[in-house]
């Protein structure tokens, strides 16, 4: 990232705009009408659902079993058929292989009343293990005919296998809750999982020989006694379980996810190679449970639903065509209905590919390439690996050419205003692909970077010699836009637009390739509609902090990065059409533009920007949202362009004083927080640390980076200020000499 121009990004609060982005996803069809709706399943020939209901406006009181018939119009809550007897609660219902029959969990026998649901202990929230639950099977006008299971503690949640031989359930019979399996009558029971921790919400795979579960797995002593005193009061803390498969006799165990929080509610994809599931662990903070898909290998992770706070139950039909799932969209407050919606499988080419990334980055931020210095043999063997890669994909080279040569003079003593510096020639490298249609959208990133810091743009003092690999800043863009080139030349449909891909040098000298290829561009794609810019997307935080600059050069774009961001991810949007990166050179020619930014950090044009620090996870998620943005935008027949302003409040003040610290240009509303702290410097000197959060210098208040750097506009050289800042929520004073 080009450091000269770093301080005119500036900040824009918005308002959310909840819309799906939704493509596994058609038709999308709500079944229910109010109460709360869930774990709906389909019957052997896809004609009903059986699904747990709790609608106290119609005098269910707590979860009982109604069936669903899909062949009949529905429009409210008289379609549903009460199967269970209305006593007691229930829970975790599912065809018998007739379809006649339904077979679920009720304490019904030991107390006709609803259990009262449990309460949260330390903020926690709380399953219930009913030692009344016991498995029943009713026939489709609600008789009983068959009590499955009589034993002390709870039996519950069981599913049939869809060759009508077995079903499984979970059990505390053991003295944990386990999963077990007993033939369709009832007898040879087996258990299948033994391991401490909570086993359950189990289903079979298609061809009956897997089954897929949430498992919460205590590992270390203080989750153990955790675990085993909530056990002790029939109840489990749900708030960290992961996925797991086994066989049907319970081995070859394999934990599928392993992405903190809780993934529950799994199914098998029809194909058997996948599993779809609910998840929370995007979230930073609240409620937030969508469906995701993932490879039984634990690879390909893909968010499948975007809208509302909850979706979970996620079953496919026994065809395959058809998804049933439980959400609050479409409702009112603390309401959950079920939905149906046709299933579409995508094209397995449009998943943003991690080892790719991977690839592309190790290679580029390796010690081979010497820190990718503008003009050196290392930014020679860059240019050379994205040719080639352009050249696998098939790509159709840009102008006739991948490569394309620029020179400049560069005076690497900033002080000079004398000489002419000297020169140097650098290499953009561009290809693109050609749809055959008006218009084109340009995605863009620089793949030069320092080198062994010739040109003094390091954060780091005396660091002349040593190798700047760059790895965030910018082989994390370069490998964006390599694996965006790879989606869209390998995917099986026509985008609306053309699309150019372009990787930059001379951007830490000042945006110089960007500028070259910016200056010609409109004479041979004209209707150039949008510039999607990737610098430093490689070390998204904990708080999945995004930056997303240019969002004012179009109307259209504020509502398009809203509704397509990643879940769980705090947006960030900047207005202006200026900013520290390349995109700015195309806003200048009149180009709407985006800009994404996972911000500055304490490794930040310093030798150790290597690629072991790169959270592959943030960058999937950001290059697959870059993804469905340039899919948004190509909708549109044009793109109108708006030119921006930095405000009066926003440009950069004019100071004589350094404190020393690298900024995060994310505004949190609480102050400036602190990205790194330069050594020897007044800062570092006075203790502050990396995390702090900066709140005020001397009487003045800071609330971001803007007005951080009004107070510093203030301030003398010599000045000695208190600076007050927060360090692991409490509030600390130093005295600085600037």
């Amino acid at each position: 990232m080009f450091v000269k121009k770093i301080a005119f990004i500036s900040l824009l609060s918005f308002a959310i705009v909840s819309v799906a982005q939704e493509r596994n996803l058609k038709n999308i069809k709500k079944l229910t009408f109010g109460g709360d709706n869930a774990e709906a399943y389909f019957s052997p020939d896809s004609k009903n659902l059986t699904l747990q209901v709790t609608n106290k406006q119609f005098g269910v009181q707590c979860d009982q079993i109604y069936s669903l018939d899909l062949t009949q119009p529905i429009t409210d809550f008289n379609n549903l058929k009460l199967v269970s007897t209305g006593k007691g609660r229930t829970t975790c219902s599912y065809f018998m292989p007739d379809g006649k029959h339904i077979i679920y969990a009720s304490t019904h026998a030991a107390n006709q009343a609803c259990p009262a649901p449990p309460k949260p202990k330390d903020g926690k929230y709380l399953w219930p293990i009913y030692s009344e639950f016991e498995i029943y099977m009713a026939d489709n006008k609600g008789q009983i005919v068959k009590q499955l299971t009589n034993s002390p503690g709870y039996d519950a949640e069981a599913v049939v296998s869809p060759d009508g031989k077995k079903i499984a359930f979970t059990s505390i019979r053991s003295g944990d809750l386990e999963i077990w399996t007993m033939d369709i009558d009832g007898t040879n029971l087996k258990q299948v999982t033994s391991g401490l921790g909570y086993d359950g919400g189990c289903f079979f795979s298609h061809d009956s020989k897997k089954l897929v579960f949430r498992s919460s797995r205590p590992k270390t002593a203080e989750e153990i006694k955790e675990y085993k005193d909530l056990l002790a009061e029939n109840l489990v803390a749900p708030t960290n379980m992961e996925i797991y498969t086994c066989n049907v006799d319970g081995s070859d165990l394999k934990q599928i996810t392993n992405l903190g929080k809780a993934n529950w509610a799994p199914f098998f994809h029809p194909s058997d190679k996948k599993i779809i599931f609910s998840s929370n662990h995007h979230a930073v903070r609240g409620y937030d449970f969508q469906l995701y898909m993932i490879n039984i290998d634990g690879t390909g992770l893909k968010q499948i639903t975007w809208e509302s706070e909850f979706n979970a139950f996620p079953m496919f039909s026994p065809d395959g065509k058809k998804l049933v799932f439980s959400s609050n969209r479409q409702g009112a407050p603390r309401e959950t209905n079920v939905f149906i919606a046709d299933w579409v499988d995508t094209d397995e080419a449009e998943n943003i590919q991690t080892p790719n990334l991977k690839k592309h980055i190790t290679y580029l931020a390796s010690d081979a390439l010497e820190g990718r210095l503008v003009g050196s043999k290392g930014e020679k063997l860059a240019a050379t690996y994205i040719e080639q890669e352009f050249k696998k994909l098939k790509l159709k080279p840009y102008n006739n050419k991948y490569i394309h040569p620029f020179t400049y003079s560069y005076r690497t003593n900033p002080h000079d205003t004398i000489s002419k510096g000297v020169e140097i020639k650098g290499h953009n490298v561009m290809a693109y692909i050609d749809n055959g249609a008006k218009n084109t959208i340009v995605i863009g990133a620089h793949y030069d970077h320092l080198g062994f810091n010739e040109h003094n743009n390091s954060t780091k003092p005396n660091s002349k010699g040593e190798i700047h690999n760059g790895a965030d800043d910018n082989s994390s863009g370069v490998a964006g836009v390599l694996e965006l080139a790879r989606l869209y030349s390998q995917n099986k449909r026509k985008e609306k637009v053309n699309l150019i891909f372009a990787l930059f040098s001379g951007e830490e000298d000042g945006l110089i390739g960007s500028k070259d290829m910016a200056e010609t561009l409109k004479n041979y794609f004209p209707n150039v509609i949008t510039m999607i810019n990737m610098d430093m997307i490689g070390r998204l935080d904990d708080k999945k902090s995004l930056i997303v600059g240019g969002t004012g050069t179009s109307p259209l774009f504020p509502d398009l990065v809203e509704k397509n961001k990643p879940a769980g991810f705090g947006i960030t949007q900047e207005t202006t059409g200026i900013g520290p990166s390349d995109h700015t050179s195309f806003y200048l020619k009149d180009i709407p533009v985006l800009f994404l930014f996972t911000g500055t950090h304490q490794d930040y044009h310093k030798p150790s920007d290597d690629e072991d620090k790169i959270n592959y996870y943030g960058v999937t998620n950001i290059v697959s949202y870059v993804n469905r943005l340039v899919d948004a935008i190509a909708e549109y027949d044009k793109v109108e362009f708006t030119k921006t302003k930095i405000t009066s409040e926003k440009k950069m003040p004019k100071y004589k004083v350094t404190l020393g610290i690298m900024p995060d240009y994310t505004d949190h509303g609480d102050g400036l927080h602190v990205d790194g702290v330069t050594e020897g410097r007044p800062a570092q000197l006075a203790g502050i640390k990396e995390g702090d959060v900066i709140t005020k210098i001397g009487d003045c208040e800071i609330k971001e980076v803007y007005s951080y750097m009004d107070c510093l506009g203030k301030i003398n050289l010599g000045d000695v200020k208190e600076v007050n800042f927060i360090r692991n929520g409490k509030p600390m004073t130093v005295k600085v000499t600037f």
